[in-house]
């Protein structure tokens, strides 16, 4: 159990239900009676009407299965710390979280909302009219090359929302392909926040396209943006998919189909689920893509490749 009692975790648990996060995070909720489980994760139930969960696989400390509330599922399949699914979650409380609206204007590829593979449209932040916290944000707090950061603006996958916030997007192929998927980091180095926008098509997460013959499946955008500034020069030899969550693995499957990809990277975070992530992706890419090389490319001197990045231009 989280273990905390305090008014902000009361409105937390009592405004943010354990279902829709689950489906935000990219997981397939399955019907069993009147609980959920997870088609990634079986032995989970969770309990719509108590907001509550627990994972059979896991043993609790009192001797039964491990589980608790919204907090505690947030922490344990975002590996965060009790402090971090707070900050990450009171964003969600009605009265003060970010609100998402949708700005569309003109022809600009950005502000176009599309349309995911079930009929929900992709309601786009507004966008601001300069760029200022997002490039200090990404250069200065996370250590990515400026070069990088410019690419991505420039091919339209990254913008200023009117809260500061970092957006990243991306699209259907093609050159007038359609936003399908977004992404909010905050630029506010106190108050963390990250949300994935409404109406998200979760086969097709964060894709940066070099039409290259190797993929480099990340967990989130700032970490495949580390992984460029690593690499550097030489980071347009890989396609590379951001997943925003390893619960969302199954986008993979949907960037494999290419006959001209040849390899595929997994730098998933290298922890417990990152690990486990390794295993089911390498899996699965065998069953579908036999073909493929696989190389599995976890940090070492990190958690992830942005703290791998920060440390090693900091010392």
């Amino acid at each position: 159990m989280d273990g905390c009692g305090g008014s902000s975790c009361r409105r937390i648990k009592d405004h943010v239900r354990i279902v829709d996060y689950a489906r935000e995070m990219g997981f397939t909720l399955v019907r069993t009676g009147r609980y959920y489980s997870l088609k990634e994760h079986d032995s989970v139930r969770i309990d719509p009407r108590r907001n509550c969960f627990w994972r059979n696989s896991v043993p609790g400390k009192t001797g039964g299965a491990f589980g608790g509330s919204v907090i505690d599922f947030v922490m344990e399949f975002n590996s965060l710390s009790l402090g971090e699914a707070i900050r990450l979650l009171e964003n969600r409380v009605p009265g003060t979280a970010v609100e998402v609206t949708g700005n569309r204007q003109g022809k600009n590829r950005e502000n176009v909302s599309g349309t995911n593979g079930d009929g929900a449209v992709l309601k786009l932040p507004g966008k601001d009219n300069n760029m200022r916290k997002v490039f200090a944000y990404l250069v200065k707090t996370r250590c990515i090359r400026q070069e990088i950061v410019q690419e991505m603006v420039n091919r339209r996958q990254l913008y200023q929302d009117t809260h500061g916030n970092c957006v990243f997007l991306s699209y259907e192929s093609g050159e007038d392909g359609k936003a399908v998927f977004a992404c909010r980091r905050g630029t506010n180095t106190f108050k963390p926040f990250y949300s994935d926008v409404e109406g998200c098509d979760y086969s097709k997460c964060f894709y940066f396209d070099n039409q290259a013959e190797k993929l480099y499946v990340a967990e989130s955008v700032i970490d495949a943006m580390s992984v460029m500034t690593i690499r550097f020069p030489e980071y347009r030899k890989w396609n590379y998919l951001a997943l925003g969550g390893t619960g969302k693995w199954m986008a993979v499957m949907n960037y494999i189909t290419d006959p001209a990809l040849k390899e595929i990277w997994i730098g998933t975070d290298n922890d417990k689920s990152g690990q486990e992530a390794v295993r089911i992706i390498s899996e699965n890419v065998r069953k579908k893509r036999g073909d493929l090389t696989i190389i599995t490319d976890l940090p070492v001197k990190g958690k992830d490749w942005n703290e791998v990045l920060v440390r090693r231009d900091r010392t």
